[in-house]
């Protein structure tokens, strides 16, 4: 983390934005309203479409308080005036005169009249029905006040004030808010469930403050078993004896929390109610470990923990304060399940009620203008939530000093992409999640339940849109990625299937004055109506932000894809941050996903870049620490672009760095101490479209622990004008490298069966041939006949010496204990450029380079021999594959086919009747006697079923 500067005011209310251009009066102009209303040339419709619940642009809905809200029409049907049985007339709750009738009683229905200020006073007996306050309702800060009640609504003009920031609740007072539980939600009364809960209308004014504490701190000494202190980088605030605390697990795949009590404060010193359990030591002394505090002064609780029974929070004004608050077990969205009121898509049929929106903390729709103050949430905690903590949707907000812990889904989240404001040295520990991967529930034309439900997974923060200043954040403990930009817009209304369906934001929801530095874009024909799409609006700023002891690290996807360009002074910049004990990821069925799985949305991804082009990530330091597996520093999926990396301190990982498959991708100073340094699939797209892969490695310092410093390999399955156009380049400190599959007696396709899938005029400008000559031809071959090749030139022979650390295909495992371990292997290579390593064949083997699977029965006769091991490749792409084995003299070559039925590409194989047992099933072993050279085992049907192969020299 960069700074812990301890703010609890308002110096740092701004997000590092420059003030609005263009005010709101000036913006109606410009769409051709008035500021009295819609103009001749734009149509309500239009001004809804623009203003409204999808944007938020103004700074309240479209009646200027809120009052667009279909939301705000149901909350105040709650809460008539011909409901009302206890009426104010001021003073202090507990005073019968402050009342026209009595003192209200158990289930009264209450409104706080206009101009009038009741104070809460006392510990109330009372449990009423709701409460409406058109006035003040304010509590003795001095004072330990409760208030039981099922729905609490401040209406236009009507304040809470629980505290404020000049006479704060506390240290001696506490208030609490308690959200009753009357058994189930009354939908005759309440047929939207939006009751139970605090429900601030448009023009409600809402100060909560407690007393100032230290949200959370970092140790200063790693705190180990057996410790009955923690000592703290600084004396923290407001920490008394008897408080709950939560020191943050720092192991990658188990949880490791220790919730504990303070037994007292001296300074830096924290004394705890009883000795560690484990160790909390980070992979390095630089990193620290963490404690939360998880008590206010000031707190609003469901009185129930069944999430159907839950009270919730939501604010729908711009006058907000809230400090030093806390909000337990609140919330009432079951992210587990999809939400069953989508705006698109086909609803969960047959589901019980889970309407979206009621979230522990959230800003709903309060308006995005950037001209005025955003709403403030500074030093507050959310305890407990079944779906989402923080919420800003449609709003400008900053959150501040925050904490989280045991939320479903995501802790912090930036809901639609048209967000505004600051997530600024928040914490958020332990999100549980419903084991899917980002993607999941997104909209699938007719496919149920896939609605564009998004930060379900569990995540410490989700960002729909990228215009947010994220900064000094860290993330701990959670089932997936400590962060995650999902940058296309999540619409509030209904849009065409083809907008929601397309990889490519197409829906305008940001206001063209909000951008950045992005001159080009506000020129460009995606302005609509003076709306861009979000997903092509670079981030704003994510500077400083630490993830632990989660299932990955940032997931950044949607993000300008489709806008690739050169104009790197407006790339997105990733700068300063840092992941270690990054574990694994399990899904909804308990199967660890691997780091490329469903296109690198598996566990142990430090970095993932996924559909996203012109991103620079900066100073980047990524340890992979403890755990059973070792991922990827910074991975990538199919279709990326433009993702440069500077300066970057990569150690431990399996892949340090996969370079991306489109577009410019530099590497260049720093450190990379991996098993692979960085790893390079050429030929993997279709490039008429978007630009060649050139990968530039210059300056860097590579560590001695690793196999390989360069890995290259080649995707020959994928798309015939990627392969042969030879617009790409992979450099190392300015000399050019080649991949293996350029050498001159490679065949690349040598059989029909091996082309990949072609269309019309697959070669486009390269070469009029039809795609079936290529059969049987080598490179050489192909440039005499044709003028191809394979990365468009003919390269070195496989076996020529090449630059120290770069590998053409095998990495050597630890098993061997020297290169001659591999035996008569000297050549492994790959249809879709997968990673290899060559080991013993032995009882706890890998069968993959990133599966659990292991072999658990080796047939004596087999036992240590050299065994390749492969990379599984992703289950959900449908595409054949092949292996290119070199031997250095004649072998013995056996498969391990798990297929019940002899492939027809084994049907030349002799079936030894021998199997090898392993954890995913037992696997029929294959023999055929081959000659010294190159070999071609091929046919595979699918990419994730490469065969197992071993070999023992004849």
């Amino acid at each position: 983390m960069r700074d812990n500067d301890g703010d609890d005011g308002d110096s740092d209310a701004g997000d590092g934005r420059w003030p609005s251009v263009t005010s709101r009066r000036a913006f109606l102009a410009g769409v051709g309203v008035g500021a009295g209303g819609v103009g001749l040339a734009t149509t309500h419709e239009r001004l809804a479409g623009l203003l409204g619940s999808e944007t938020g642009a103004t700074a309240h809905g479209v009646d200027g308080h809120g009052g667009g809200h279909a939301d705000a029409d149901a909350i105040r049907a709650l809460v008539p005036d011909e409901a009302v049985t206890h009426r104010a007339t001021g003073g202090d709750w507990t005073d019968a005169a402050t009342w026209t009738e009595a003192r209200p009683t158990d289930e009264a229905r209450v409104l706080i009249p206009a101009e009038t200020t009741v104070t809460l006073d006392d510990t109330l007996d009372a449990a009423v029905h709701t409460v409406r306050v058109d006035g003040t309702l304010r509590v003795d800060p001095a004072a330990t006040t409760r208030l039981a009640v099922d729905t609490l609504v401040v209406t236009d003009g009507g304040r809470l004030e629980l505290g404020t920031a000049d006479d704060p609740v506390g240290p001696d007072g506490n208030a609490t808010i308690e959200f009753r539980d009357r058994g189930a939600i009354d939908e005759d009364w309440d047929p939207e469930r939006i009751s139970r809960g605090l429900l601030a209308l448009g023009g409600a004014t809402v100060r909560l403050a407690g007393a100032e504490t230290t949200a959370f701190a970092e140790t200063a000494v790693a705190p180990t078993a057996g410790d009955e202190t923690l000592e703290l980088d600084s004396a923290p605030s407001g920490w008394e004896a008897g408080d709950r605390l939560v020191l943050a697990g720092s192991h990658p795949d188990r949880n490791e929390d220790e919730e504990l009590r303070v037994s007292g404060v001296s300074g830096t010193t924290v004394r705890l109610d009883r000795p560690l359990e484990y160790d909390h030591v980070p992979p390095r002394e630089s990193f620290s470990a963490y404690v939360l505090h998880r008590d206010r002064h000031v707190t609003l609780r469901s009185a129930s923990d069944r999430t159907k029974r839950r009270g919730h929070v939501m604010f729908m004004t711009d006058d907000v304060a809230l400090r030093h608050a806390a909000f337990a077990a609140l919330g009432r969205t079951d992210k587990s399940r999809p939400f069953t009121d989508p705006a698109n898509g086909v609803p969960p049929q047959d589901a019980e009620p889970n309407p979206q929106a009621r979230y522990a903390c959230h800003f709903h729709r309060t308006g995005t203008g950037v001209d005025a103050e955003p709403r403030q949430v500074v030093g507050c905690h959310v305890d407990g939530s079944p779906g989402w903590g923080y919420v800003n949707h449609g709003s400008y907000v900053r959150f501040a000093h925050n904490t989280a812990y045991r939320v479903f889904g995501a802790a912090f989240v930036a809901e639609n992409g048209a967000e505004a404001g600051t997530f600024h040295h928040n914490f958020a520990l332990r999100s549980h999640g419903s084991g899917n991967v980002p993607d999941g529930r997104q909209f699938k034309e007719d496919r149920e339940g896939a609605i564009d439900d998004f930060g379900h997974g569990g995540y410490g923060f989700w960002f729909q849109g990228p215009d947010l200043t994220v900064t000094d954040n860290v993330a701990a403990g959670h089932r997936h990625h400590g962060f995650v930009y999902w940058n296309r817009a999540k619409p509030d209304r209904e849009v065409p299937a083809e907008v929601l369906r397309s990889l490519v934001g197409k829906v305008p929801n940001l206001p063209v004055d909000r951008l950045d530095g992005q001159p080009e874009l506000a020129r460009s024909d995606r302005v609509e109506d003076g709306m861009v799409p979000s997903s092509f609006v670079r981030i704003r700023a994510f500077a400083g932000n630490t993830v632990f002891a989660s299932g990955g690290g940032l997931d950044v996807s949607r993000h300008q894809f489709g806008y690739a360009h050169d104009r790197v002074d407006a790339y997105s910049v990733v700068e300063d941050f840092t992941a270690f004990d990054v574990g694994g990821h399990r899904s909804q069925w308990d199967r660890r996903r691997p780091p490329n799985d469903r296109g690198a949305q598996g566990g142990t991804n430090g970095i993932s870049v996924r559909y996203s082009a012109n991103v620079v990530v900066r100073n980047p330091t990524l340890v992979a620490g403890r755990g059973d597996h070792r991922g990827v520093g910074i991975n990538r999926n199919h279709a990326p672009s433009n993702v440069h990396v500077e300066n970057p301190d990569v150690e431990g990982w399996f892949v340090g760095i996969r370079a991306p498959p489109r577009g410019t991708a530099p590497i260049s100073g720093g450190r990379l101490d991996n098993h692979v340094d960085v790893q390079v699939i050429g030929g993997t797209t279709d490039r008429r479209w978007s630009p060649k892969q050139q990968v530039a490695v210059d300056g860097v310092d590579f560590g001695d622990g690793g196999r390989a410093e360069l890995f290259l390999s080649t995707a020959l399955d994928d798309d015939l004008y990627g392969l042969f156009t030879p617009e790409g380049h992979v450099r190392r400190d300015g000399t050019d490298l080649a991949f293996a599959a350029q050498a001159p007696d490679v065949v690349p396709y040598p059989t029909k069966q091996d082309l990949p899938e072609t269309g019309d005029d697959p070669l486009a400008d390269l070469a009029d041939v039809p795609p079936d000559r290529l059969v049987g031809k080598s490179n050489a071959a192909l440039t005499d006949q044709y003028g191809l090749a394979v990365e468009g030139s003919v390269g070195p022979a496989v076996d020529a010496d090449r630059p120290a650390g770069v590998s053409v295909g095998t990495v050597a495992d630890d098993s061997p204990a020297t290169p001659d371990g591999a035996g008569p292997i000297e050549y492994v290579g790959s249809a879709v450029g997968s990673l290899f390593e060559v080991g013993s064949l032995e009882q706890g083997a890998r069968l993959t380079v990133y599966g659990d699977a292991t072999v658990q029965t080796v047939p004596g006769r087999y036992a240590g021999l050299p065994y390749v091991r492969l990379e599984g490749e992703d289950g959900d792409v449908d595409r054949k594959s092949w292996l290119r084995l070199g031997l250095s003299g004649a072998s013995e070559v056996f498969v391990a086919s798990e297929t019940e039925e002899t492939p027809g590409w084994l049907s030349a194989w002799d079936d030894t009747g021998d199997s090898l047992g392993t954890s995913a099933g037992t696997k029929r072993v294959f023999r055929r006697s081959l000659d010294a050279g190159h070999h071609w085992l091929s046919g595979v049907p699918t990419s994730d079923d490469l065969p197992t192969v071993f070999v023992r020299e004849r």
